[in-house]
């Protein structure tokens, strides 16, 4: 258990080698805070968070560096102050810019990267949203040939997907759009499961049809988060902790690869909280030297997608989590305006 001075001293540590990415010596933090207290009793001080494994030191004369222990500290004094939010311009350009692309949904996952990138300074990732199970939205048909028919199904979260149906008997225009209106009435709100167990007197080709659909949405509910939008890699890259060339090599092969992104995303947390995973806190190896600041958006329990940011555990934490949670929290507004419109 800390001493308030000790918790204090340890804050400033952190904050001081997030700022300059040094380790911080014991007669710096005399010098750049007015602590009241004498050098020897920071010193020992230091000793004892060291000797408690929040600090690290290569030998006794060096200065301090946090070791994960203390980031965990750290970060739960942030995630606890409930007044750490964006200044209000960021706040204004994040809203702008996403709002901007409010009826382009494909769009949400690009801005959302770019900007947090740009605010956070590191590596940004969203995830489209994804609903637990693809409903119907409305359906077309688009004649194509004598015997094949396009059928286009437009998803809850306003995703049009088509595929080519080839028929047994030709179908005139008129009875295409006849049988377009039949389906319709069938299955607009119903998702693959519901479809499935629905008793339904169809046609030959209304049943082809029909099939057609549940394929379509049995693709869409397997290819669950599939679209990942990443955005910010060099920022990551040019952090002092990276000057390593095969860490360096392993991050952006992870990247490349998809194991470092899917490693991230596996991270989420249910519900609208920040999770921040911290170096060593991460279950496997490739994201070790890296922090994670990631949160869910859209609607509890139907549609949600990720986003986050990921850098070195010297990371800005106060503004990267505030971000996170803002940039979610307008996605969710955007969700929820393309999900019930």
């Amino acid at each position: 258990m800390l001493t308030l001075r000790q918790e204090l001293l340890l804050n400033l540590i952190v904050s001081d080698y997030i700022s300059d990415a040094a380790p911080i010596a014991s007669a710096s933090l005399t010098r750049m805070h007015n602590l009241g207290v004498s050098s020897a009793t920071i010193r020992n001080e230091v000793a004892i968070l060291e000797d408690q494994g929040y600090i690290t030191r290569p030998h006794a004369s060096a200065g301090s560096i946090p070791a994960d222990k203390a980031y965990r500290l750290y970060v739960e004094s942030v995630l606890a102050d409930d007044t750490n939010e964006l200044p209000s311009p960021a706040r204004d350009v994040i809203r702008h810019q996403l709002v901007n692309v409010e009826h382009d949904i494909d769009a949400w996952g690009n801005v959302a990267t770019a900007l947090l990138a740009q605010l956070v300074g590191y590596m940004g990732i969203a995830t489209f949203p994804k609903m637990k199970e693809s409903r119907v939205r409305h359906i077309e048909l688009v004649q194509v040939q004598d015997f094949v028919t396009m059928l286009i199904v437009v998803l809850e979260q306003a995703r049009l997907r088509k595929h080519l149906v080839r028929l047994e008997d030709p179908v005139e225009s008129v009875q295409l759009e006849t049988i377009s209106q039949r389906i319709r009435a069938e299955l607009i709100g119903l998702n693959r499961r519901e479809i499935e167990s629905k008793p339904m007197q169809l046609s030959p080709v209304e049943k082809d049809l029909v099939e057609a659909t549940v394929l379509i949405l049995k693709d869409e509910d397997l290819a669950s988060q599939s679209e990942r939008y990443v955005d910010g890699l060099p920022n990551l890259l040019i952090q002092p902790e990276f000057d390593d060339q095969d860490m360096m090599r392993t991050i952006v092969q992870g990247v490349e690869d998809g194991s470092l992104i899917d490693a991230v995303l596996s991270e989420a947390p249910e519900g609208s909280v920040v999770e921040v995973v911290i170096g060593h806190e991460h279950v496997g190896d490739v994201l070790r030297p890296l922090s994670v600041v990631i949160c869910q958006y859209g609607i509890p329990g139907e549609i949600s997608g990720a986003v986050g940011a990921v850098g070195p555990t010297r990371m800005e934490y106060t503004k990267t989590i505030s971000g996170v949670k803002f940039i979610s929290g307008v996605m969710s507004g955007l969700v929820k305006g393309a999900y019930t419109s």
